[in-house]
């Protein structure tokens, strides 16, 4: 494996779901436990439970298998996994992709495909390492029509030097810092995913070529503990406004986010990628 693996029945211990009422009595939103999507443990445990139950709501592609990413905040421990922001598995001696304008992309998020083959097929390549143009609106321009909003590389894993954090253009998008560990499970299911069918916010839309994955907006669960895999508990910081911030997150970095907690669909064509935006 070259991702981490999320242990469900671990996270089963800590919210366990006949007494959560009782373990987090101050939770707001027992009422709307649902098919969330996934960025937490919290949210995947909830998802499984109601699968089990036969609660979940029906969509298509209903027990088909695919592999949904819990976060972990940082930079791994194996560069090549799925990850948002920090460093790229990207060789040294391959040029960084430019915009038309001959200014220098920014690293966004890469998928690792390595550990889901049986799901997803043959691939040009082992990663797929997304660029964006050095934007913040690039979270709102992915909604356009606009081919240059993003630059795919496909990247095999092996032994070529990969780039260093001096090789990185400076940063104007700041992108969180994330990794996913995963877990194979099947549909229906919502959040950063290999494989399975689109989990589509609003109408099903055409799209040439196969459904890949998706990105979901990294919203991790703040009023439980762990809202990432290794971080117990949210950040406490005073006096947040004099940071220029309005959540304690985006002191480390800015959450990927497309619109209002929306999701990025990739379709693959031969060789072409193809994607759609949807938001709430």
């Amino acid at each position: 494996m070259v991702h981490e693996l999320f242990d469900l029945e671990y996270w089963k211990t800590v919210f366990p779901i006949d007494r959560l009422h009782e373990t987090f009595p101050a939770y707001p939103y027992w009422n709307d436990l649902g098919d969330w999507e996934v960025t937490s443990p919290f949210h995947l445990v909830v998802n499984e439970y109601l699968k089990e139950q036969n609660l979940a709501h029906e969509q298509k592609g209903e027990g088909f298998p695919v592999d949904i990413f819990v976060w972990a905040y940082g930079e791994p421990k194996k560069r090549e996994v799925t990850k948002m922001g920090g460093l790229p598995y990207f060789p040294a001696s391959r040029p960084w992709p430019q915009s038309a304008e001959g200014e220098p992309l920014e690293f966004l998020a890469q998928i690792c495909f390595k550990d889901s083959l049986d799901v997803c097929g043959s691939l040009p390549g082992d990663v797929l390492v997304i660029f964006a143009k050095p934007d913040q609106r690039i979270y709102v321009s992915v909604f356009d029509d606009d081919p240059s909003v993003l630059h795919f590389e496909w990247v095999s894993i092996g032994n070529s030097p990969l780039v260093l954090p001096t090789d990185l253009p400076p940063s104007k998008l700041n992108v969180f810092p994330c990794y996913g560990a995963i877990h194979r499970t099947t549909e229906p299911i919502a959040g950063t995913k290999i494989g399975g069918t689109p989990s589509w916010i609003q109408e099903e839309v055409s799209v040439p070529g196969r459904f890949l994955f998706q990105i979901h907006s990294l919203a991790p669960e703040s009023l439980l503990p762990y809202p990432f895999i290794n971080v117990p508990s949210r950040p406490v910081l005073p006096k947040i406004e004099q940071l220029g911030v309005y959540d304690p997150w985006h002191v480390l970095g800015l959450p990927v986010g497309w619109g209002d907690l929306g999701q990025v669909y990739f379709f693959l064509d031969g060789d072409k990628l193809h994607w759609v935006a949807q938001c709430s």
